[in-house]
């Protein structure tokens, strides 16, 4: 008779044994850890910089370009638009091609030449209450530190202080799309896109790793269906239950957390149809990939949860990420679908602004539910 030490260690060798032969397994269980590190390292920071700024430089003199380099000098800010348009600065908020509009008038300079405080207009995007809060206050800093340098250039050239008692420039700084900067309406556009991710490949991650566990794989493979039948069979089963969610989150987000819809909900239903197929065919793929279904949830879960979250610009913005990570999350269609919801609920905006992120969806849906057919006939 064995002593339980010896049967113990029988056991140890059998369970060595079993999690070898199960290398996926034994893959998500060595590797996640590893990648949740490396996301929280470098994809997570608290910090606000690289906010894209525009520019309206109606003045065009040194001193409104001096004042235009002390932002880009900051390291906080970076210009990537010039316009004399005032209505091309507003498009490109609504498009978030910027955050942050800083518009100089015509007379600039000339009105620090005479001593009369110049009121230069920010605009700032804030669908992000975090980022619209710190932006503000890194722009009043830089203007202020930059007024205060014009001051001290009039006492040494007039030997008296700048007239009036005023600084010599006052920022003049307007809010859009969330006023209040109310983080409800930041966070619910945003939630629906986490929630759906998350939901949606967990309702598919188990139904093919679910029926071989079961012993069902072998009745569909004597099915005279195909493979494609199949899959689309159980992805239209599962969009039915997926869009009562989108409808109940929607109500749920609008009513009881007052989160404004501006947009179109036609718009934002047909978005959330092309984001689900995408959700559903991510699980479905992993689901014919992993032994087990315990396997192929545990996957679905790392897979859209924490993208999702971190790394789709939920909460953190993308553009304070490091380069590498940027490049990475142009493979999260939670990322696309986040600029779509929080478009058309806070601003209001519709297709002529969102149909790049509506086709980079729709290209993903169709590449992620051809990969899980691919997957799924390897299966059979």
């Amino acid at each position: 008779m064995r002593r339980p030490r010896s049967r113990t260690a029988a056991i140890l060798r059998k369970e060595l044994l079993h999690i070898r032969r199960d290398t996926r397994s034994l893959i998500v269980a060595v590797l996640m850890p590893v990648a949740l590190l490396l996301i929280y390292g470098y994809g997570v920071s608290s910090d606000i910089k690289n906010i894209r700024l525009g520019v309206a430089d109606w003045s065009d003199t040194r001193e409104s370009r001096e004042l235009i380099g002390a932002f880009t000098n900051s390291g906080y800010f970076r210009v990537v638009r010039r316009s004399d348009r005032y209505q091309d600065l507003h498009r490109a908020l609504d498009r978030r091609e910027i955050g942050v509009a800083l518009i100089v008038p015509t007379g600039f300079a000339r009105d620090l030449a005479r001593g009369r405080p110049v009121r230069v207009q920010m605009l700032v995007d804030g669908t992000d209450p975090n980022t619209a809060t710190v932006a503000s206050g890194y722009a009043d800093g830089i203007i202020q530190s930059r007024s205060a340098a014009l001051g001290r250039e009039w006492a040494v050239r007039h030997g008296q202080p700048f007239p009036r008692g005023a600084p010599p420039i006052d920022a003049r700084v307007r809010v859009l799309y969330n006023e209040n900067l109310r983080s409800a309406d930041f966070l619910v556009p945003g939630l629906i896109a986490v929630i759906l991710a998350m939901t949606s490949a967990l309702l598919t991650s188990g139904t093919i790793a679910g029926e071989r566990e079961r012993g069902t794989i072998e009745q569909l493979v004597a099915s005279p269906l195909r493979a494609r039948e199949l899959v689309l069979g159980k992805i239209a089963a599962y969009s039915l239950i997926s869009f009562v969610n989108v409808l109940l989150v929607v109500l749920v987000g609008t009513l009881l957390f007052q989160a404004p819809l501006r947009g179109s909900l036609l718009l934002l239903m047909l978005a959330s149809a092309v984001f689900l197929m995408a959700a559903l065919g991510q699980g479905l793929m992993l689901s014919a990939r992993m032994p087990t279904q315990q396997t192929a949830i545990t996957a679905a879960l790392m897979t859209t949860m924490v993208p999702s979250v971190l790394l789709s610009g939920f909460y953190f913005p993308i553009s304070s990420m490091p380069l590498p990570i940027q490049w990475f999350t142009a493979i999260i269609p939670a990322k696309y679908f986040m600029v779509i919801t929080r478009g058309i609920f806070l601003k209001g905006v519709g297709l002529p602004e969102l149909w790049p992120q509506l086709v980079m969806l729709a290209l993903y849906s169709l590449l992620i539910l051809s990969a899980g057919m691919r997957a799924f006939k390897k299966t059979l």
